[in-house]
């Protein structure tokens, strides 16, 4: 192993590296809260998906008698491009969030079981309906762990204190969709109209529905998409302002470490030069040192962080409804900014200092 081998550097230098090493594995620390901000727009992540599927149109408040949203009712549900069926979107209640707050989600109250069946073929939510009646309840896995509910219990306005439930139900299935789902079933309460169809989705969709609006004078609810980003997009620009905090503050600490580890060896350096060492030599020996320590610290972080996660999602977060995700674009790309805004500046610096180091100084 020669003496420009990163490695030979490290094993001589245990103490001091392994210190450096854990200060880089701290930056992890960026990538865990890139996860934890990003877990509420996750809660969100299969409404909205199925959101993206259907359009919800619900009466104008122009239209005081309501005599043009029935118009358009027996219109649309007429029409074989589309399916349609009345259902009501303000029963339900919140779920409890990781991140300390309440938000809301996906809940639908259809008229009739059918109704529910034909929702359901078209999401592929697989559903026993045969135990399913007026004054039903259906909750995914993940949202009935979080409420603490399970098969049988009833829900009524005093389930929880942030509600909105109207009538009394009992939870008669529990789905195995991979998110937070709320449906209901009752044939007094839908005042809306669920429109989807096999051949359309997204803007297509709601480009077809709305030459409908053009003839009645109803409301079409903006896309649940929309409304999200633009609420929850806020902590994404936070975190990155944080990230960009405390990148600069990791930065200028690791620099003030490694520039005391390189100033005792700057007569090594000069040596280097006085036989001469090529500059470029010289540069990959203290990039290739200073990457090695950084792939390092990376690697045993990620090592460490993924298991806490494992531990933390199947011993404490899963029994209660929660979880936090292995992997999200906007914790990567925290970590990423941090390790590059650590490792360049140190390269850089290092680099132009050490390539100065002069035989005759000595």
């Amino acid at each position: 192993m020669t003496p420009f081998s990163p490695i030979y550097f490290i094993k001589e230098n245990k103490k001091k590296c392994i210190l450096l090493i854990f200060m880089i594995f701290l930056s992890y620390g960026v990538y865990l809260g890139g996860l934890y901000v990003s877990n509420a727009f996750d809660n969100w992540k299969l409404s909205l998906e199925y959101s993206d599927k259907m359009l919800i149109v619900k009466q104008a408040a122009s239209d005081k008698n309501g005599h043009e949203f029935q118009l358009f009712k027996e219109k649309i549900l007429k029409d074989d491009k589309v399916k349609a069926m009345p259902v009501a979107s303000y029963n339900g209640f919140s779920l409890e969030s990781i991140m300390g707050f309440t938000m809301d989600t996906l809940d639908l109250t259809f008229s009739t079981v059918d109704d529910f069946k034909a929702y359901c073929d078209y999401m592929g939510i697989e559903c026993d309906f045969l135990k399913l009646n007026d004054g039903s309840a259906v909750m995914s896995s993940r949202f009935a762990a979080n409420a603490g509910l399970k098969k049988g219990d009833k829900i009524d306005s005093d389930i929880k204190n942030e509600n909105h439930v109207f009538g009394e139900y009992t939870l008669d299935f529990i789905t195995n969709e991979d998110g937070y789902l709320l449906y209901f079933i009752n044939k007094d309460l839908p005042n809306q109209i669920l429109i989807f169809s096999d051949k359309m989705e997204n803007k297509e969709l709601f480009d077809y529905v709305c030459k409908y609006q053009n003839s009645y004078n109803v409301h079409i609810k903006e896309n649940l998409r929309d409304r999200l980003e633009g609420q929850l997009g806020v902590f994404n620009i936070l975190y990155m302002f944080i990230v960009m905090l405390i990148s600069l503050i990791m930065s200028v600490t690791i620099n003030a470490a490694f520039i005391g580890m390189y100033q005792r060896r700057h007569f090594e350096f000069a040596v280097y030069r006085a036989i001469g060492i090529s500059k470029q030599r010289i540069i990959a020996k203290i990039s290739g040192e200073l990457l090695c320590m950084d792939i390092i610290g990376i690697t045993v972080g990620g090592i460490v962080a993924f298991t806490s996660l494992y531990l933390l999602n199947h011993m404490v977060l899963y029994p209660v409804g929660k979880y936090l995700r292995y992997f999200h674009p906007v914790a990567l790309a925290g970590l990423l900014f941090c390790n590059v805004m650590i490792i360049i500046p140190l390269i850089f610096t290092r680099s132009r200092k050490l390539l100065k180091a002069d035989i005759c100084e000595y």
